[in-house]
């Protein structure tokens, strides 16, 4: 991991807790990485979900592209929605 910061939000309207983490994996590890984000998705709070039940989990980026890709977990399973235009 190159880097990651779990911040509380205690004190904030919306209480919880904020992760963000960079790293760089291979993608034939993609599997576990999804497997952890859909444990996320599925632990988040009602605020953070869609009406669909959807729920906005980060980002992809690849090293030769310039812009992520949006990442959602859908249905228990974590969708690519693109580069944002």
């Amino acid at each position: 991991m190159l880097c990651s910061a779990l911040e509380s939000r205690a004190d904030l309207p919306r209480r919880g807790w904020a992760l963000t983490s960079r790293q760089e994996i291979h993608p034939d590890e993609f599997e576990k990485v999804g497997e952890l984000l859909c444990w996320l998705a599925a632990r988040a709070h009602d605020t953070h979900r869609r009406g669909d039940g959807a729920v906005g989990v980060g980002f992809l980026r690849f090293h030769e592209d310039e812009v992520p890709e949006a990442l959602t977990v859908v249905g228990g399973e974590v969708v690519s929605f693109g580069r944002p235009e």
